[in-house]
């Protein structure tokens, strides 16, 4: 769900650097160097300000500097959780790309500095090492863990850790290895990952949720159960529907409060989502929207406030985390907080900059995520969206096996259908296998207006070892039909 740094291309990047990397070089030294190329500026060393210093490169021969607050360049902000449960044997190899690959092709990171000013009149950033002109700047802030405590959120409590970045997933890990009882704040993703990682562990793991349900802002209710039952059936206590209280004396009692009940916490991981890092936007005379992050245009461009003559400036580019998208299905911005998404702004500020127009389209926002042997995930809108919307929906739910009950190795599957108007715009799985590629399917279905009508006579292929005779989408659908069919008699009767 987080912030990693490849897709795509960076698979080959990954597998092959050298040949990636004589690439690269051949980009630069086969095209001449101009007495003063173009400057550009990256903030932010995440998935996407690595990923368009990169594609830059291989693009032009421009001057790329990146400034990055991170201790670490190109790693994996996903497989933290995985260090943590030591299905992965060390952080560093999340570690995608090192700082020599970027400083053989020229590409200048400044690692462990901090952006502290942008003049978009002067065309410069500032930072307490120095001064950087720019001919483009592209700002990658990402975001900042959302900190609900009182008091000031620039310093936790003893034994309080959030998991911004590749650090603090080290020093997380250190203070675990001395611990019996950890409790997390936080019914999302990355709550779940690590709840399910320290349970490998044999670690006590409480799970604290300020909603009622986990990943309300994800899962509809009843797909959300079953991820609940999956956490409490490897010895995850899940609290629900009440916040977390700190004593104020934490770091000797080793409690934490919710609701009537004190939970024994030798460490407390605080994971209650994140907010967009807009601060050097807001203060640059940027603007930003509704949902709290950077508008920009389908190329990414930036909006300045009070800018005569100019809405959005044509060499400001923004990305990541800390921008809204626009969602295909209300039409109305939000934040897109996904590490695939961020890699896809990366390309397409990317060539932008080089001069290869690319726009960036209304988005559905595919998903999926991993806790133990469970897999779920979804696309498009759900109900709560819907309803908060004004759009009516009919909705199909069905459960399945991934493979013909007779082979062994089967697996449970469960599938939620959202339909508008007779048209897909949402769908929720959860599963023991082949979860992601059914979202990516439900994906594309979306985006090409797929009708309930389309999905019936939607033809699917058999064989034992990889799924049931009569695919449980098929059932999922025919529940939508009968469901819409009650709806519709119901409004006839109460008219």
């Amino acid at each position: 769900m987080g912030s990693d740094f490849g897709t795509e291309s960076t698979i080959h990047e990954t597998q092959k650097p050298a040949e990636i990397d004589g690439k690269f070089q051949g980009v630069v030294s086969a095209q001449k160097l101009e007495e003063d190329p173009v400057k550009v500026v990256i903030i932010g060393g995440g998935a996407c300000g690595m990923a368009v210093a990169t594609k830059i490169r291989r693009q032009s021969d421009f001057k790329i500097t990146v400034i990055s607050r991170d201790s670490h360049t190109a790693y994996s902000h996903c497989g933290i959780p995985f260090v943590l449960g030591r299905e992965i044997e060390s952080f560093g190899k999340l570690i995608v790309k090192p700082k020599d690959f970027f400083k053989r092709n020229q590409i200048d990171v400044r690692l462990n500095e901090c952006a502290s000013s942008i003049d978009l009149d002067l065309k410069v950033v500032r930072t307490g090492e120095g001064i950087y002109p720019f001919d483009k700047l592209v700002i990658a802030t990402g975001s900042l863990p959302f900190i609900p405590l009182t008091g000031s959120t620039n310093v936790l409590p003893y034994g309080v850790f959030t998991l911004r970045s590749l650090d603090d997933g080290v020093l997380f890990e250190k203070a675990l290895e001395t611990v019996k009882r950890v409790c997390i704040i936080g019914g999302g993703t990355i709550g779940i990952e690590c709840a399910v990682a320290l349970s490998r562990r044999r670690i006590k793991t409480y799970l604290i949720s300020r909603s009622k349900n986990l990943l309300s802002r994800q899962l509809d209710p009843d797909i959300s159960e079953i991820v609940r039952e999956h956490l409490k059936s490897l010895g995850i206590e899940v609290l629900s529907g009440k916040p977390a209280a700190f004593p104020e004396n934490f770091r000797k009692k080793k409690t934490l409060y919710v609701g009537n009940r004190q939970l024994p916490a030798d460490l407390v991981l605080l994971a209650s989502g994140v907010r967009p890092e807009i601060s050097l936007a807001l203060d640059a005379g940027i603007e930003i929207g509704k949902a709290g992050g950077i508008i920009v245009n389908e190329m990414l461009q930036v909006k300045a406030r009070n800018k005569a003559g100019e809405e959005f400036l044509p060499y400001v580019y923004a990305g990541g985390e800390c921008v809204e998208v626009i969602d295909l299905i209300t039409g109305e911005a939000k934040l897109g907080q996904l590490g695939t998404t961020a890699r896809h702004m990366a390309d397409i500020i990317g060539n932008n900059i080089t001069g290869r127009y690319t726009p960036l389209g209304p988005l559905v926002n595919p998903w999926v995520a991993v806790a133990g042997d469970l897999q779920f995930g979804g696309v498009g809108i759900t109900s709560k969206e819907a309803e908060s919307h004004g759009i009516k929906i009919s909705t199909g739910f069905s459960t399945g096996r991934t493979r013909a009950s007779y082979y062994p190795g089967w697996k449970d599957l469960y599938i939620k259908l959202l339909f508008k108007d007779d048209v897909l715009v949402g769908a929720q799985l959860a599963g023991g296998e082949g979860i992601k590629e059914r979202i990516d399917t439900f994906s594309l279905a979306i985006r090409k207006t797929t009708t309930i009508r389309d999905l019936l006579d939607l033809e699917t292929c058999y064989a034992p070892p990889v799924s049931m005779l009569v695919d449980p989408l098929r059932p999922a659908v025919k529940a939508a039909v009968r469901n819409k069919k009650e709806r519709k008699g119901k409004e006839t009767e109460e008219r």
